[in-house]
């Protein structure tokens, strides 16, 4: 009767071959905001997605599958500022406006948190939404888009309304709606884009906003 030989192998693991995988990702995502900001979603295509990140379109394809994918995962790499799939609201500039010890500085941290991701994805939201009539499937990621700002939009208004020092007849409709223009991409593009406000006047117009309507 033959013996079983038992052997402890560990698993195979290549930190070089995963470090180059996510760097290929990145580059690939970063190519692709590029030339979609640049050229729209019809005038954009894997070809020169593929061209500019330096890698081949067969690449592409085998880690994002469609064009609209990519676009998706665009989305994302945008408003996280990484090609991390963390959450965002697991990160820590969200935990730190969670443990804010009072509204003023929950309303202080959101501004520092919500203005880089807006400036990020302002440009992409506004491709987005020119080609929602063109194609399905973009319109489905606008509406996701919506979707996501609007949940942001409650998390912050239920976590201010937490918070002491905000104002007593404040309801919790009125802090979501507030929190929705703050942070839609069209309030940024108006004050950055066509009135010329700088980031520094971005922040301290939208910490005047917050006070008037959040604190009295």
């Amino acid at each position: 009767m033959s013996e079983i030989v038992k052997t402890n192998k560990r698993p195979y693991r290549a930190p070089r071959r995963a470090a180059a995988a996510a760097q290929t990702r990145e580059a690939i995502l970063h190519a692709a905001k590029h030339r979609f900001e640049a050229r729209g979603w019809a005038g954009t295509t894997i070809a020169a997605i593929a061209a500019e990140a330096e890698v081949s379109p067969k690449t592409i394809e085998a880690l994002f599958a469609t064009k609209a994918a990519l676009l998706a995962a665009v989305v994302d790499y945008s408003l996280r500022g990484d090609a991390s799939d963390e959450p965002m609201l697991a990160r820590k500039a969200a935990q730190t406006m969670q443990s804010a010890p009072d509204a003023a500085t929950m309303l202080d941290r959101h501004v520092e948190y919500a203005i880089p991701i807006t400036a990020r994805s302002a440009r992409i939201a506004a491709v987005i939404e020119s080609a929602t009539g063109s194609d399905k499937r973009v319109a489905e990621l606008w509406a996701r888009m919506t979707h996501n700002r609007r949940f942001g939009a409650r998390w912050a208004a239920e976590t201010l309304l937490q918070k002491p020092g905000v104002r007593s007849d404040l309801t919790l409709e009125q802090a979501q709606l507030t929190f929705t223009i703050g942070i839609d991409w069209a309030t940024y593009r108006t004050l950055h884009v066509e009135l010329g406000l700088s980031h520094n006047q971005l922040h301290e117009w939208m910490r005047s906003y917050y006070q008037r309507m959040f604190l009295g």
